[in-house]
Parts: C-alpha cells; sequence; structure tokens
C-alpha cells in the first residue's frame, strides 16, 4: 500500500476514534438562535469545515493573482529564449578558445613551481 494510503486509513481511524469518545450533546447558542441536543462531534466538525472554507475564500484571490503572474514570467521568459534562438550573439575569439573566460599563460618563463 503507498504511504498516502495509510495515512488516510489511520485519520479515518482517528476520526472514529473521537466521534465515539465524544458523542456528548451539547447546547449551541448563536446570537438569537438556540440548538439543543447537537452531538459535540459534529459542531467539532462543522466548525473544522467552516474554518477551511473561510480560510480557502480568503486565499483563493492571492492565489489566481500568484498564477497569472506566474504565467505572465513564464511567457516573457519564453518570448526572450524565442528572441535569442532568433539572434544568436556573435562570439569572440576568447570565448571560442577559453570557456571560463580566463586567459592562461602556458609559456614555463614564470612556472612558480619550476625549482
Amino acid at each position: 500500500m503507498s504511504a498516502l494510503v495509510v495515512v488516510i486509513i489511520i485519520l479515518a481511524v482517528l476520526l472514529v476514534i473521537f466521534t465515539l469518545q465524544n458523542s456528548v450533546s451539547v447546547t449551541i447558542h448563536l446570537f438569537f438562535w438556540e440548538i439543543s441536543n447537537a452531538p459535540f462531534v459534529l459542531v467539532i466538525l462543522g466548525c473544522l469545515i467552516l474554518g477551511y472554507l473561510l480560510a480557502t475564500l480568503y486565499f483563493y484571490p492571492k492565489l489566481w493573482k500568484a498564477r497569472r503572474e506566474y504565467k505572465k514570467v513564464l511567457r516573457a521568459n519564453d518570448d526572450l529564449h524565442q528572441h535569442d534562438l532568433d539572434h544568436p550573439k556573435p562570439e569572440t575569439a576568447a570565448e571560442v578558445s577559453d570557456p571560463e573566460g580566463i586567459e592562461l599563460d602556458d609559456d614555463d618563463s614564470h612556472n612558480f613551481f619550476r625549482d
């Protein structure tokens, strides 16, 4: 079994244990409403789901903006890459002979280790 399936099974077992241990009825007061004999587990899970939905609604516009900016950067990168392919830079003699950009003297007259 994959690790994801194992994690899901463990979370399901923990949820069942939580449900069985918290089967108490509670009364909920919200402004002018009163809900009596509500199972404690459903109240907790309802609050959890409501918090998830509120966080999702809050962060979706930011996620859309980030995706839009990411796509814009990808398009600009593709444009630059296409421009480089259409107009290659001419290579100088130094770039062809020495790819690192450092010229090394090959004469042995100034060799430190020669002595």
